[in-house]
């Protein structure tokens, strides 16, 4: 039997790892920019909201990242932006958005995880044109580790 959890995912969620070393000081834009989303999020079941006289068991659930997402602002409520190019070669799919010059600054990067309906974001570096996520995929074409994410 699965555990019983909030309706709130988002308030269930926690990090694990730290996200100020994944938001740590950013290289100029000109040399390129590495991000890197939290590989793993911890889903803690909870309790709350939970009936009188139900007893709620089960364990934590790490959900792996599975893809990134960009949003013109802040994702709550948003659309994500369309990549401009998406090709596949074998088992790696590469994807590119490309924004004009002083747009990145209201870009966020969004990382997405497998089972979850919450995300981690953040907002892009300024300067930032073209950001390119390479994705390696499984033999069954679903996403799988490692995702990288480059921006210029």
């Amino acid at each position: 039997m699965k555990p019983i959890l909030a309706p709130c995912l988002a308030a269930s969620l926690a990090l694990v790892g730290s996200l100020a070393q994944a938001a740590a000081s950013v290289p100029p834009a000109s040399t390129g920019t590495e991000l890197h989303c939290p590989a793993t999020l911890a889903q803690a079941p909870v309790a709350e909201g939970l009936p009188s006289g139900w007893v709620l068991h089960g364990e934590p659930a790490e959900l792996h990242v599975q893809r990134a997402a960009f949003y013109d602002g802040d994702p709550v409520g948003l659309g994500t932006l369309a990549p401009d190019t998406t090709r596949r070669n074998g088992l790696t799919e590469t994807s590119t958005w490309s924004f004009a010059a002083n747009d990145s600054e209201h870009v966020w990067l969004a990382c997405l995880y497998g089972g979850a309906t919450a995300v981690v974001a953040r907002p892009l570096p300024g300067g930032l044109r073209q950001c390119t996520t390479v994705l390696r995929l499984t033999p069954l074409g679903d996403p799988s580790e490692p995702l990288s994410v480059r921006c210029r």
